[in-house]
């Protein structure tokens, strides 16, 4: 197995009553996939294919109110991660996780998600 990533950055403002008021951070998101080696270029996703699909949804994202976006009316990390993750696993079978952080490299916080749990057979 191996694991190919692709990370993106963007500005947004958000509020989390009763916890925040409105206020803004600069968001740092990884967007990781998982799987056997590509026999000829050995990657888990050609990186060029997820970019497109990752603009779309920078262009929503960037210097926005996160509040206002459908599916993000509680923007927390956590439910960033998930509405991305979302956005993303019915276009790549190879999506393993989503990570989000906010804050400086080394006084950063976030999460990771790693999608839905598999349906007990």
């Amino acid at each position: 197995m191996i694991e190919t990533y692709k990370q993106f950055t963007f500005e947004a403002a958000h509020k989390l009553p009763p916890h925040s008021d409105l206020h803004g951070h600069s968001f740092r998101v990884g967007v990781v996939f998982t799987g056997e080696p590509d026999p000829v270029f050995g990657w888990a996703q050609n990186l060029d294919a997820a970019d497109k699909k990752i603009q779309k949804l920078w262009g929503v994202l960037d210097h926005s109110y996160l509040n206002e976006i459908d599916g993000l009316e509680n923007p927390s990390l956590e439910n960033l991660a998930k509405w991305i993750w979302h956005r993303l696993s019915g276009d790549f079978d190879t999506l393993s996780k989503i990570t989000v952080a906010r804050g400086p490299e080394g006084q950063s916080e976030g999460c990771t998600y790693s999608g839905p749990a598999p349906a007990n057979t």
